[in-house]
């Protein structure tokens, strides 16, 4: 199993370097949760930081350096949940963002930046 812990002070390295990052902040206790299922169960996932781009938008952003089958879910819901926030229109525009590998978390923001402009 990986540690967590390091992936994340790799990608808070990473945020911190990034030219296309005005601010980020570690999602812990600030009530973002975004509700859904697994196996008939409702339950919450938190991201695990919330970044912003120069573009003005909000980045939810997860870690992950492996997938089970309730990740998918999570992520499934990430994405839902992002699609209702930019429809409603009055929170600005938002995205997520899954890295898998922190040291390559600079190119794929970049890459992000770019294909919104």
């Amino acid at each position: 199993m990986l540690d967590t812990g390091t992936w994340e002070r790799a990608a808070k390295f990473r945020l911190e370097q990034s030219e296309v990052v005005t601010c980020y902040v570690r999602n812990d206790h600030l009530g973002l949760g975004i509700p859904y299922e697994h196996d008939g169960i409702s339950r919450h996932y938190e991201p695990d930081f919330i970044v912003r781009l120069i573009n003005g938008v909000h980045l939810i952003l997860e870690i992950k350096g492996f997938e089970l089958d309730q990740v998918h879910a999570k992520h499934a819901a990430a994405k839902r949940w992002v699609s209702a926030v930019n429809n409603w229109g009055k929170l600005k525009k938002w995205d997520f963002l899954v890295c898998r590998d922190p040291q390559r978390l600079g190119q794929e923001l970049n890459k992000l930046v770019a294909s919104q402009t």
